[in-house]
């Protein structure tokens, strides 16, 4: 799954763009209160960063160095 067919997913579930943060391409355009997706540089790859931002600090970081995994993992937080 890329970021993009997540977003995809995401509307198919009639989620609402401003309840998401996805790397500032889809959802709201910040992500305070909210679940966020964000696509950094590791030290050897590219990473993916889920994380929920509440009064400006980061909870529930998970990392992952796969695209897919991240993606499905950011699915399922809105699937539950």
């Amino acid at each position: 799954m890329t970021i993009h067919h997540l977003y995809q997913q995401l509307n198919n579930l009639n989620i609402s763009p401003e309840n998401y943060y996805i790397q500032g391409l889809y959802g709201s355009t910040d992500d305070n209160d909210k679940p966020a997706l964000i696509i950094r540089k590791g030290k050897y790859t590219i990473e993916y960063e889920y994380y929920y931002k509440e009064r400006g600090q980061k909870h529930s970081v998970q990392i992952f160095t796969n695209e897919t995994e991240a993606c499905e993992y950011f699915l399922e937080k809105f699937k539950k």
